[in-house]
């Protein structure tokens, strides 16, 4: 830590130790010279001014001692600027926090920045956690406001999809050299290397046991997933059935995991699925189906309006729904699979496919049903979902709320590297031409109009055009529209919501659901133990002018200006606690732990093509014809089109930042925010021991383990 002390020319004076922790944005290294000035408490009138000198460097902490000539009582307040030097353009320095601290008076005192500093005078005050009604800097305070928006604003890249940062006018967030080179570059020279080295091994595979031998041939090993073991133990046995319940427990544990919902209805399963055969149906379950919908044992995963007529960038995704029940064992199992929906019953080009059809057959249907399950995970539950949507709320955020305002430090954490992820994201893999174009079926703009369906909410009728599906409130729950309608806020975004609306409070073996209502129901009594102390009444949260503004921008339409995101509580207009607390609630969880729960299982779903295929070759079968092993093989894709997912995915599972409730950078400083803090890691911590000590689990799932979920979506 360099120390400094700044110029003084008092005899006998009285010193505090100033030290400043300079951000790591862009351009953030001070140049020029850098001025201070205290207020006390009492005094409206500061000190003399104290330079303290310049070259302060990126993410470092600087000592600085400070001479006055009489001990101020209560520093309540800093002023700070930047003199430029001669012959330099404009200077900017980026502050996050500044600590005084007062050894005679064995006192410390915060002073949270997380702004630029310029030539023009910055005043911060202790703690700085203020609604902006009781804030009497309310003109700077603005001004501040004013300038954030001139970096974050929306600029939407595809046109009715979710509105984000313009490309060209790129996030002055960055990342740490050392988080930089870990998780971009050594995986990029690995990949790199691998790909030379595949050119001399054949494109096809050899055999389905030839599919897992891939991981020995890479130069530079990729760990082999577990899921591969499991593979090559039960193919030389033919014993396929045991795949099964691999293929259900993926919709429980796997990188999807809140999708899957009960059916409950046997009409409501009719207008989805062809259950003409119900003799077939009911000797999968050894029940008729009508008692499995009764005894609340039959589910499913529906795409088939989702995905259906997706205009795919290598050649087609299956538009499927599968049928899972839970069985004696309370077991989930598949039941039948049917890839296309055409009017009427099942007809020769989109049977239903079931467990006891020919081995090879079951298979093909399993597979593409999983491609197109991928093709939605990565499109709805990954990108759209968690990545761009809280692109889209934090964008609204720093042009609506201070850096001031606690609510804006209670959620800032969960941001850290959002942008810059996602610039570097649509740079390398969702252009055209990208991983995403080279490596998925349904491609870019596949993949940009699964998006903005489930965004705007989207119905496809037979034979009709395309059509807008209006929006019940989240009390409602559309069974057999779940994936088309618009995603909502308070129904999908809200995992207490989803769940009741997805009918799986009672699924068996659903560890998704109870590791994640931990974390959820965490975060909640933390955001409720920052906010209903800061709003005593409602006409303190109705006079918060910043988050009013932001729950409206969240509403509000493109054409207005706004995020269009349906289902904010209290439609643009906070009225209780209750409705930003949910709001909040919602922003931590998809950050933390519904981004862990779709992003930090893909190297061990997508690193086996057999078992999660993002690619697929060919056409989904569309005949009960009986298939081979060569039928299966022609259709996964080639072993270099498996390295470079087997490259991304691990790259994407990486962990490089702080586990849930250890923030990277400190916002809150005020008492309110570090006692919420304080018991929040308590809560976090007693969830992990019971996760570690956990034996009730049949299948291994630790990852919404609190220590192994990170804060912000931050690779």
């Amino acid at each position: 830590m360099a120390r400094i002390m700044a110029s003084s020319s008092y005899s006998g004076a009285h010193t505090y130790t100033v030290k400043i922790k300079t951000g790591r944005y862009k351009g953030t290294t001070c140049l020029g010279n850098a001025i201070l000035r205290f207020y006390s408490k009492d005094n409206p009138t500061p000190t003399e001014r104290h330079c303290i000198g310049g070259h302060f460097d990126a993410g470092k902490t600087r000592e600085v001692r400070v001479e006055v000539p009489h001990p101020i009582d209560d520093i309540e307040q800093l002023e700070v600027w930047l003199e430029r030097p001669a012959n330099t353009a404009d200077v900017r320095w980026f502050v996050e926090h500044m600590q005084i601290e007062d050894a005679d008076k064995n006192c410390v005192r915060f002073f949270p920045f997380h702004r630029w500093v310029t030539m023009k005078h910055q005043i911060v005050r202790v703690n700085n956690a203020l609604l902006p009604q009781h804030d009497p800097n309310e003109q700077r305070r603005n001004e501040s406001i004013h300038l954030d928006k001139e970096y974050y604003f929306f600029s939407t890249r595809v046109a009715k999809a979710v509105p984000i940062m313009s490309e060209v006018t790129a996030s002055p967030e960055s990342f740490t050299k050392s988080y930089f080179m870990q998780v971009f570059i050594l995986p990029t020279i690995k990949d790199t290397i691998n790909q030379k080295l595949l050119h001399s091994f054949s494109k096809r595979w050899d055999s389905l046991t030839d599919t897992g031998n891939i991981y020995e041939r890479a130069l530079m090993n990729f760990a082999r997933p577990e899921i591969v073991d499991v593979y090559m133990d039960i193919i030389p046995q033919d014993d396929w059935s045991r795949l099964d319940k691999v293929f259900a427990d993926q919709r429980l544990i796997g990188t999807n995991p809140a999708v899957i919902q009960r059916v409950h209805s046997l009409d409501i399963l009719k207008e989805i699925m062809d259950v003409s055969d119900e003799d077939r149906f009911n000797r999968q379950m050894k029940m008729a189906l009508s008692d499995a919908v009764e005894k609340k044992k039959l589910f499913m995963v529906d795409y088939t309006t989702i995905l259906r007529r997706i205009i795919c960038q290598n050649g087609t995704i299956a538009s499927p729904v599968a049928l899972f029940y839970v069985n004696e064992e309370d077991d989930l199992m598949p039941v039948a699979i049917q890839l296309f929906k055409n009017k009427g019953p099942a007809g020769p080009d989109n049977p239903v496919f079931f467990p006891d059809d020919n081995k090879y057959t079951w298979m093909l249907a399993k597979i593409w049903f999983n491609n197109a399950d991928a093709s939605y995970h990565q499109s709805v539950s990954h990108l759209g979902f968690t990545h761009l949507l809280m692109e889209t709320i934090y964008l609204a955020l720093r042009q609506t709320v201070s850096i001031s305002h606690p609510l804006y430090h209670l959620m800032a954490p969960h941001f850290l590297y959002l942008l810059k992820v996602n610039e570097t994201a649509f740079k390398a893999l969702v252009n055209p031409g990208g991983w995403v174009d080279t490596s998925m079926s349904v491609g870019v703009k596949g993949m940009w109009e699964i998006i903005r369906r489930r965004y705007q909410g989207y119905s496809v009728a037979l034979d009709d055009d395309d059509k807008h599906v209006d929006e019940p409130d989240a009390s409602s729950c559309v069974e057999d529209l779940h994936l088309a309608q618009a995603w909502r806020l308070d129904r999908e975004g809200n995992l207490e919501n989803d769940i009741k609306c997805r009918g799986v409070e009672d699924l068996p073996k659903y560890y998704f659901r109870d590791d994640a209502l931990a974390a959820y129901r965490a975060i909640k009594t933390y955001v409720s133990n920052v906010v209903n102390p800061h709003y005593a009444d409602i006409e303190t949260l109705k006079n918060d002018y910043e988050i009013q503004e932001w729950a409206s921008m969240l509403s509000a339409k493109y054409e207005e200006g706004g995020c269009q995101i349906q289902g904010v509580p209290g439609r643009g207009q906070f009225s209780d606690c209750d409705q930003l607390i949910d709001t909040i609630t919602s922003v931590i969880y998809i950050s933390s732990v519904a981004h862990a729960s779709v992003n930090f299982l893909q190297y061990e779903q997508y690193g086996y093509p057999f078992n999660y295929p993002a690619m697929l070759y060919g056409d989904p079968p569309r005949t009960k014809n009986e298939h081979t092993e060569s039928d299966i093989l022609q259709c996964l894709p080639t072993k270099k089109t498996t390295l470079g997912s087997l490259a991304i995915t691990d790259l994407l599972s990486q962990r490089a930042t702080k586990k849930l409730g250890d923030f990277e950078i400190k916002y809150q400083f005020d008492k309110i925010g570090m006692d919420a803090l304080k018991q929040f890691q308590e809560d976090l911590q007693e969830i992990q021991d019971d996760c570690d000590k956990d034996t009730k689990k049949e299948e291994v799932y630790d990852i919404l383990n609190p220590k192994y979920i990170p804060n912000a979506i931050s690779i």
